[in-house]
């Protein structure tokens, strides 16, 4: 492969990723007018984020360890062609039961293309650089995908957001089918590399520090927009502007934390990144009546969300580099997982009429996460 095809794909699966993370958070950028359009209520709503999570973190190690032997080339193209059609079902689903079953379908091609894009540049020379590259993708849909998601869905209704998905989810498709090469498998996982990562101590640890992380931060992420509402009673073009923030502050902070870790370790650098996650979540709470307030929380929240998850993944390969497939796999998992747990958890604390709490309760959930980030350091030793 010449350096200019190698960019291609790598664009190619770049946008996938923004197509595939604005498609799953997109739920959370409009939870508000889902929750009106449908006439349910705001947790309700916030199923959707539930639904996905628990099907991608399902999905992502099945399809890990049964789709080897297929052509990357169809797989990914295949799982985008689907996005597409969910969403675009979706945007016309007659009740939230039909909106909910689409969700859960389209949770499995979400489940199969971020691993399974990351998988496939293995065959590129420049690996790391590679698989770093096309998670900025996961970046990109926090800081524009979303916020300008939720906005499209405040000013033009949410079925325009998901027409929007839709097209951007056929545009990714038609781009992995024209530059992925054809024939790109992976190394089949076999049951012995499952069986080492379950019976490793130091590799189960910090997977549940990856849970606990989603856990916290989706307890009040999910129910962000309808919390801003209810604090602040600000319109859509202010609650984008705080979204973009976040969003912004997690990009940087994922730069920041991927040339420091080399530097302190990642064991060091993930506790970092939950201590910031957690102050900022402490800072949106006390402050939650002050936009200048909300948006230093927004800022300092958003520096760990995605180096957290950076770091995770290195820190798994540094403690086991032969197992890292497997590893990586349940990772995803274990972050989807996170985030269903966390959209349950609003949920229920919403209906206790405990929204205000959210922050609060998010941040206690992310300090637990730091303080079994270092024990999982001492296994790791």
């Amino acid at each position: 492969m010449t350096p200019a095809q190698e960019r291609r794909v790598l664009a190619a699966l770049l946008f996938g990723n923004f197509v595939t993370g604005t498609g799953i958070l997109l739920p959370a950028g409009m939870l508000s007018e889902l929750a009106r359009g449908f006439d349910v209520s705001v947790p309700a709503a916030g199923t959707l984020v539930l639904v996905s999570g628990l099907v991608v973190a399902a999905g992502a190690p099945l399809a890990a360890a049964f789709t080897s032997a297929v052509d990357r080339r169809w797989l990914l193209a295949a799982s985008m062609l689907l996005y597409a059609v969910c969403h675009a079902a979706s945007a016309f689903a007659p009740s939230f039961a039909v909106l909910i079953a689409l969700r859960f379908v389209l949770a499995f091609p979400a489940a199969v293309f971020t691993p399974q894009a990351a998988a496939s540049v293995g065959a590129l020379e420049r690996r790391a650089g590679a698989i770093t590259m096309i998670f900025i993708g996961w970046s990109l849909a926090t800081v524009g995908g979303m916020p300008l998601g939720g906005f499209i869905a405040h000013a033009f209704g949410p079925r325009a957001a998901l027409l929007i998905v839709a097209l951007l989810s056929m545009l990714a498709w038609v781009g992995v089918a024209r530059t992925v090469p054809r024939g790109v498998k992976i190394p089949a996982l076999n049951l012995a590399s499952w069986r080492e990562v379950l019976n490793s101590k130091a590799l189960m640890t910090v997977l549940l520090v990856t849970v606990l992380n989603g856990t916290g931060q989706f307890t009040f992420f999910t129910y962000l927009t309808p919390s801003l509402k209810a604090s602040l009673a600000v319109d859509a073009p202010i609650m984008t502007v705080v979204l973009i923030c976040y969003g912004s502050a997690a990009t940087f902070g994922n730069i920041v934390v991927t040339r420091a870790v080399g530097r302190i370790g990642a064991a060091k650098s993930a506790l970092l990144t939950l201590l910031a996650m957690s102050g900022g979540m402490v800072l949106w709470g006390a402050a939650a009546g002050s936009l200048w307030g909300v948006l230093a929380g927004a800022a300092i929240w958003g520096l760990g969300t995605f180096a957290t998850n950076s770091v995770q993944q290195a820190r798994l390969a540094g403690i086991a580099p032969h197992l890292t497939s497997a590893s990586i796999a349940l990772n995803t998992s274990a972050i989807y997982f996170g985030q269903a747990a966390g959209a349950g958890t609003g949920g229920g604390l919403i209906k206790a009429g405990m929204m205000p709490e959210l922050p609060w309760i998010g941040a206690a959930i992310l300090l637990v996460a730091a303080a079994i980030s270092v024990v999982a350091q001492r296994w790791e030793k």
